[in-house]
């Protein structure tokens, strides 16, 4: 009898757990409760947001009345309107900053700290803070630095008898798209630093020996040694800064707001101005496809990389 009553209970503990459905156990309700709020916010930014606004571009709305179809008027005002050309211009200034002066001082940086100098790990920390600290905070920090007044970098000019140097960095149409570069420049370049000092680990020290032996020195090892084996490395950072150069916009809107005159207006500060300042939100829906677009083509184009030179 009792064998019995135990057969019979466990044969009641096996139908219950085939009957009940393996996603209402306690475990799984809780598991999906800790997911809901990202995958919400996911469906709602990448499932609805981004076809909506590819929608939205072929529309004139201002956010309160109708939408009303326009077709392709939005990508003909953009194509015939030279500030659009002239954002595009600015964010390709960045792009070639970047790419340029940005990529080379990161090298730079990161050889002469893996040469085994003295605290080179608290000199990348110091290269590296930047890159973690909020672009607000630092867009503020330099506006006081780049100020016409009382503004760090005049008043230095001033004690080291350079004061004739002295400019309206931030507001001169000719000096603040340099001014915006540079502070860009100082806020990534440790990114680089980083990245390539890890790069530079991997390379084995037999090569540069041999190389040594061979009579070669630091300029020969550099150019014939540690560039080759670092093209995989700088192919990724190539394609990393173009990426950011192109969603530039927290320090450019806070440093000078596209200004003076639209001398520094890049793409995103342009769209914010179409969306929140003018309300034409079928206009700005039109930008942000395009640089979507062109965020495709940079992933397509990293993905071929990928494939031809396994940087993965």
């Amino acid at each position: 009898m009792i064998l019995f009553d135990r057969i019979r209970s466990s044969r009641q503990r096996d139908t219950a757990t085939t009957i009940t459905p393996p996603w209402i156990k306690p475990e799984t309700l809780a598991g999906f409760g800790f997911i809901a709020p990202a995958l919400i916010l996911f469906l709602v930014i990448e499932v609805f947001a981004i076809p909506y606004n590819f929608y939205m571009g072929f529309h004139e709305w201002n956010g309160f009345r109708t939408p009303e179809w326009v077709g392709l008027e939005n990508y003909q005002f953009l194509f015939e309107d030279p500030l659009f050309w002239q954002a595009v211009t600015n964010n390709l200034y960045v792009a070639l900053g970047s790419l340029t002066i940005m990529m080379g001082l990161a090298l730079f940086i990161a050889i002469i700290l893996d040469s085994g100098i003295p605290f080179a790990g608290v000199f990348r920390g110091m290269v590296f803070l930047p890159v973690i600290t909020p672009a607000v905070v630092v867009g503020l920090a330099w506006t006081r630095v780049l100020s016409v007044q009382n503004g760090l970098l005049n008043q230095t000019l001033d004690v080291i008898g350079l004061g004739a140097l002295k400019s309206d960095w931030l507001g001169d149409p000719s000096l603040a798209m340099y001014s915006v570069i540079a502070v860009f420049i100082w806020r990534w370049v440790g990114y680089g630093v980083i990245l390539f000092g890890a790069a530079l680990l991997d390379i084995d020290e037999d090569l540069k020996d041999a190389a040594a032996i061979d009579g070669a020195n630091t300029f020969q090892t550099v150019r014939f040694i540690v560039l080759p084996l670092l093209r995989p490395i700088i192919l990724i950072m190539a394609i990393w800064y173009f990426i950011l150069s192109i969603r530039v916009f927290t320090l450019v809107f806070i440093l000078t707001n596209g200004g003076p005159y639209n001398a520094s207006e890049v793409i995103n500060t342009y769209l914010y101005k179409a969306v929140f300042t003018y309300s034409d939100i079928g206009l700005g829906s039109a930008m942000a496809n395009l640089v979507m677009l062109s965020l495709i083509l940079i992933g397509v184009v990293r993905a071929y990389f990928n494939r031809r030179f396994r940087l993965d």
